[in-house]
């Protein structure tokens, strides 16, 4: 039977209709509250998708984990001092790792900063400046030429090929696999190799050393990239650092048996070939400007870790006694 327009019953069937489209509305917003979607929404983010995908895969592993723990809850929690606590108990399941412990306090930051800044769902949170626990300062750790020579005796072509593009290139773990020849550039005086380094995207211009020349010329035609793994397939970060410290191990089982070969301090790794690179851009006199942009760093990171340098480079301490020792002369003369 139909309903006349303006009768009670068509006036309570319009309310009901108002508000259920009030109720789903009203559901929609409490949805899009809870904090499960707005880590969704942030996944979907420009700002987690311009990630490099090692960096995205490693923030997942902590997205994840906060999504499980506080999904339900609404986002708003954030808002209030209490919710320190309860992050801080999540938290507490990496505490026998503080690098990681600390690596979830900043995936939570930058998740809640997001939410305040772009997401609009909250207004301020309180997790900011918290502190860290780890701390890992590797600048005053390089390998000395003789632990190089060291590994590189005991090496195949192919892991030669990896110690050399660390060693003499200063290259990251992460990024020695990704280069090709497109990366090799021609200079007036010779060449250079240039890219842009994975993590942070900062512009680098190696020139290219006789050793890293021959690296590049003798690499097969067919080989997309020029250094690759064992097998010749790609080259990733975790793979270039176990090759090492497979190499490691067999070059100082080979000094085990015989004194005259050198052994490998058990502290070193392949990043830290960095800093050999870095010294001996520094043994050639190079400037400050002239490292920074070989090895992608700002002027002043490069400025603190060359500080660093400086105490362990021989001959710096050789080049100070011989301008002491000039003036030294300049001033006797002058009393004469």
């Amino acid at each position: 039977m139909p309903v006349i327009e303006g009768s009670p019953e068509y006036l309570r069937r319009y309310l009901d209709a108002v508000e259920g489209q009030s109720k789903k509305r009203a559901a929609k917003v409490a949805e899009g509250k809870r904090t499960s979607s707005v880590i969704e929404r942030y996944k979907r983010s420009v700002h987690f998708q311009k990630l490099a995908p090692r960096t995205q895969s490693d923030y997942l592993k902590f997205l994840d984990s906060f999504d499980e723990e506080f999904g339900e809850e609404p986002i708003e929690l954030f808002e209030e001092r209490q919710s320190l606590a309860e992050i801080e108990e999540w938290k507490a399941r990496w505490a026998h790792s503080p690098k990681q412990y600390d690596y979830a306090t900043s995936v939570v930051t930058r998740l809640l900063n997001w939410a305040v800044n772009t997401d609009t769902s909250i207004a301020t949170h309180y997790h900011r400046g918290v502190e860290r626990t780890y701390k890992s300062d590797r600048s005053n750790i390089i390998w000395t030429p003789e632990e190089l020579e060291a590994l590189l005796s005991v090496a195949d072509e192919v892991e030669k090929r990896i110690v050399i593009a660390a060693s003499e290139g200063g290259l990251t773990p992460q990024d020695i696999g990704t280069l090709t020849r497109e990366n090799v550039h021609p200079t007036p005086g010779g060449r250079r190799i240039v890219f842009r380094r994975k993590k942070t995207a900062v512009p680098v211009s190696i020139p290219v050393t006789p050793a890293l020349a021959a690296l590049i010329d003798e690499t097969p035609p067919h080989q997309k990239h020029l250094v690759v793994a064992l097998q010749g397939g790609a080259l990733t970060s975790l793979r270039a650092s176990q090759i090492v410290r497979d190499l490691k191990l067999r070059a100082n089982l080979a000094a085990a048996t015989d004194p005259t070969k050198t052994r490998i301090r058990d502290e070193l790794r392949l990043y830290d070939m960095r800093g050999t690179a870095a010294t001996e851009l520094l043994r050639a006199g190079c400037s400050l400007n002239e490292i920074a942009v070989t090895m992608g760093w700002g002027i002043r990171h490069a400025a603190n870790i060359i500080e660093t340098y400086a105490a362990l480079v021989p001959e710096v301490a050789d080049d100070v006694l011989a301008k002491l020792m000039v003036a030294r002369r300049k001033v006797a003369a002058g009393e004469r």
